[in-house]
């Protein structure tokens, strides 16, 4: 059976299952970073860490960025219209959410490196370039608001989990098969 690359009305393809994958795996990575890395002292290992949590932090902006554009490519599969409205419409917001802070946390800790007068070094490739410069009192108010939206990143991706394993063991309606390469006669089945 060949590889179903776009998304149809039933499933993600590969592709997008391959990004929504790997921007799992990055985040639970980053999130085990930023939980280790503040607690270390201040030597080569911590700004490695740090580094490597910067590049992956930009690197998931760009993932995401693929992401929205392969939606426009082909649009996701839509929800089940047996669903009550609420759940269609909170689906939609938790989404949009994600997106968003996804833009949000990243041009926050960004800005917040530069505030700090540390650069935004990607995998030792490329530096972005500092456009704020030094600055102690943006760097103070930063630290705090990156910190929070880590956790609420946390509690919506624990929502997005939630709903996902609802869906597969109370309504057993194929929705969390649909992200799940390999599970399309799986998926079939639950919907009969």
């Amino acid at each position: 059976m060949p590889i179903q690359m776009r998304n149809d009305h039933r499933r993600y393809g590969a592709v997008a299952q391959l990004l929504h994958w790997i921007t799992v795996a990055l985040f639970v990575y980053l999130f085990y970073l930023a939980w280790t890395m503040t607690d270390l002292p201040l030597g080569p290992e911590k700004i490695r860490l740090y580094n490597l949590h910067k590049s992956l932090g930009v690197t998931i902006l760009g993932i995401a960025i693929l992401r929205l554009v392969w939606r426009q490519i082909t649009p996701p599969p839509s929800l089940s219209e047996n669903l009550p409205d609420w759940e269609i419409r909170a689906a939609k917001i938790a989404h949009v959410a994600l997106y968003l802070l996804i833009f949000l946390q990243v041009s926050v800790g960004v800005v917040h490196s530069w505030s700090a007068n540390f650069p935004v070094i990607v995998f030792g490739l490329f530096t972005l370039p500092n456009v704020t410069g030094p600055d102690e009192s943006l760097k103070e108010f930063l630290g705090p608001v990156h910190a929070i939206l880590g956790w609420v990143f946390f509690v919506l991706i624990l929502g997005h989990v939630a709903a996902a394993l609802r869906h597969h063991f109370i309504h057993k309606d194929g929705v969390l098969l649909r992200m799940i390469p390999g599970t399309d006669g799986l998926q079939k089945e639950r919907e009969k």
